[in-house]
């Protein structure tokens, strides 16, 4: 077996979240394992620009970039994909050097019915996959797969000692996810007019606009890599709203893991890989209805013993299955297993 492996991972661009948390983390991490991981970035971003006047020039500058890191792919021994290299259509991935590993944290199947998905994993030697729902499309390619989910680096997001007096109902994610927030407006404002001092944060890159939460219930924090951990661990409690739809299903329930990695007890909707990891013992709620939202909130809010010990437990379940640690020891294997056969 080669001792020493270069990896080569096309990813959507540095600043897109599955590159800082499914990536970067594998270059400090396998490096101390003689596997050396070389970052490919897209040129802007994988992702189209929301003018569809500036979509042209984007396509030519991200192709023309893919091109040269598809040349420079044959100095390594294994290459990364992380889902396509421009967004929802398959181009020069083809052309990469094999051995391929897959890397899917989304239901991308779902864009342009799957073709960009086919097209690709057929020519990949390895998927991993972010979460079962996932895992579960993709056997029927018949590839040797593995289920690693977005982990935490948990010796960053820890427990932090809180101002017992903030009482703190927690969201943090884009402003994309808003959407899911106010589906939960009804039962958010209900709980906040009822237990009086305690506020919802909100985390994000812009302020929401609620119609029932009066703006002095919300605090807003700009999200900043300097802020990230401290505006979570700093919550009491820790939402994940979703719907139940395939999308949502795909969904690798990070931000619920990080709450987890900060000790913070979470209500959570029922759905998807946040299912699974509610298996897990107690860690909070699963909810689906507006009176479960209400009543889960509430009996966190009531009960801080409940609170902490579900916190704690939360701590232990990310450390224990979840942490960047257990993921760089699966990565590792499977990129040397790749290799090897490959050989």
């Amino acid at each position: 077996m080669k001792d020493e492996i270069s990896v080569m991972a096309f990813t959507q661009g540095d600043k897109v979240p599955s590159t800082r948390f499914r990536v970067d983390y594998l270059k400090r991490g396998l490096e101390a394992k003689n596997i050396k991981i070389h970052v490919s970035n897209a040129y802007e971003s994988a992702y189209p620009p929301s003018a569809r006047a500036q979509r042209l020039l984007w396509i030519i500058k991200e192709f023309c970039s893919r091109l040269f890191g598809v040349c420079k792919s044959f100095k390594y021994d294994v290459i990364i994909l992380q889902r396509e290299m421009i967004s929802t259509i398959p181009t020069l991935e083809r052309f990469t050097k094999r051995p391929r590993i897959l890397d899917v944290d989304d239901a991308i199947w779902l864009h342009r019915n799957g073709w960009a998905v086919e097209q690709i994993t057929k020519r990949v030697d390895h998927i991993v996959c972010g979460n079962s729902y996932i895992a579960d499309y993709f056997r029927k390619f018949g590839k040797p797969m593995t289920v690693i989910a977005t982990p935490v680096d948990v010796d960053r997001f820890r427990p932090l000692k809180k101002d017992f007096a903030a009482k703190i109902i927690g969201w943090s994610g884009t402003s994309g996810g808003f959407k899911f927030l106010y589906d939960i407006e009804d039962a958010l404002a209900q709980v906040l007019k009822e237990n009086k001092g305690w506020k919802l944060r909100v985390v994000s890159d812009q302020r929401p606009r609620f119609d029932k939460i009066p703006d002095e219930a919300v605090e807003f924090v700009q999200w900043a890599v300097e802020n990230e951990v401290s505006s979570i661990a700093t919550m009491d409690i820790g939402l994940m709203p979703l719907d139940d739809t395939e999308w949502s299903r795909g969904k690798c329930s990070y931000k619920m893991l990080l709450y987890m990695a900060c000790g913070i007890p979470i209500v959570v909707s029922d759905f998807g890989m946040n299912s699974e990891i509610l298996k897990n013992g107690f860690i909070g709620y699963g909810v689906v209805t507006p009176a479960e939202w209400y009543q889960s909130l509430n009996a966190l809010i009531n009960n801080p013993l409940d609170r902490d010990r579900a916190g704690q437990h939360a701590r232990d379940v990310i450390v224990n299955k979840y942490s960047q640690h257990q993921a760089v020891n699966e990565w590792e294997r499977i990129i040397r297993e790749t290799v090897e056969k490959s050989s």
